[in-house]
C-alpha cells in the first residue's frame, strides 16, 4: 500500500513537472516568437527605411546625372559658341589683314608706278631737251641765249630783292649754255653782289645741256632762265592738264 502511494506520488510529481516544463516551454516559445516578430518588424522597418534611402539616393543620383548632363550641354554650347566667335574673329582678322595687305600692295604698286612714270617723264624731258639742242641750229640757240641773258639782266633779278636769302647765298654759281660776253659778265656780277654783298664768291660753268640761257645758283636758291627749264615747265603743265 505504501509502495502504491509512493508510486502515485511520484507519478503525480512527474505529471506536475511535465506540466510545469510544458508551461515554461510554451512561455519561452511565445516569448521567442514575440521576439522574432519584433525582430521581423524591426527588420521590415529598417528594410523599408533602407529602401526609402536607396530611392532617395537613386533620385538624387538621377538628379545629379541630369544636372551634370545639363551642365555638360551648357558647357558644350558655350564651347561651340566661343569657338564660333573665335572663328569669326580669326576670319575677320584674316580678312582685315588680307585687305590691309592688298591695300599696302596697291599703295606699293601705285608708288612704284608713280616713280616709274616720274622717271619716264624725267628721261623723256631730258631726251626732248637733247633733241631740241641737237635740232636747233647753234646760231639760233646763241641768239636765244643772248636774248634771255639780256632779259635776265634787265628784269630777272628784281624778284630776288624781296626774298630772304639763305645763309649759303654768299657762294654763287653761274651755269651758262655759252660763254658769257664780258659786258654780260660784269652786269651779272654786279647784280649778284648788289643782292648778296660784295664779298660774294662767284664761279662760272658752261653746260650745253641747258640749250640756251643760264642758271644762277645762290647757295640753295636757284634762278633758272634756261631753255631746258622752260621745256621742263611746259611739260609739267601739259602733264598736270592731262591728269585733270
Amino acid at each position: 500500500m505504501l509502495i502504491i502511494s509512493l508510486i502515485l506520488l511520484l507519478l503525480f510529481i512527474f505529471v506536475g513537472l511535465i506540466f510545469m516544463l510544458r508551461r515554461i516551454l510554451t512561455q519561452n516559445v511565445v516569448l521567442a516568437t514575440n521576439h522574432l516578430e519584433e525582430l521581423s518588424q524591426e527588420f521590415a522597418q529598417k528594410e523599408k527605411e533602407i529602401g526609402k534611402q536607396l530611392d532617395e539616393a537613386k533620385k538624387k543620383s538621377q538628379e545629379m546625372v541630369a544636372l551634370a548632363r545639363q551642365e555638360a550641354e551648357k558647357l558644350k554650347e558655350e564651347i561651340i559658341k566661343d569657338a564660333e566667335n573665335q572663328k569669326d574673329k580669326i576670319v575677320s582678322a584674316a580678312r582685315v589683314q588680307g585687305e590691309e595687305a592688298i591695300e599696302q600692295a596697291d599703295k606699293s604698286r601705285q608708288t612704284l608706278l608713280s616713280e616709274i612714270n616720274e622717271r619716264i617723264d624725267r628721261e623723256a624731258i631730258k631726251k626732248a631737251c637733247e633733241l631740241i639742242r641737237d635740232a636747233l641750229p647753234e646760231q639760233f640757240r646763241l641768239d636765244a641765249h643772248k636774248h634771255w641773258v639780256n632779259e635776265l639782266i634787265e628784269a630777272g633779278f628784281s624778284s630776288l630783292q624781296h626774298l630772304n636769302l639763305p645763309p649759303d647765298a654768299k657762294d654763287a654759281k653761274i651755269t651758262s649754255a655759252f660763254a658769257l660776253e664780258e659786258s654780260q659778265r660784269k652786269a651779272i656780277y654786279k647784280k649778284i653782289k648788289d643782292i648778296v654783298g660784295s664779298e660774294a664768291k662767284i664761279r662760272e660753268e658752261i653746260d650745253s645741256a641747258i640749250i640756251a640761257g643760264l642758271v644762277i645758283s645762290l647757295g640753295s636758291l636757284v634762278l633758272d632762265s634756261s631753255l631746258k627749264n622752260k621745256v621742263q615747265e611746259r611739260a609739267k603743265d601739259v602733264q598736270s592738264a592731262n591728269n585733270k
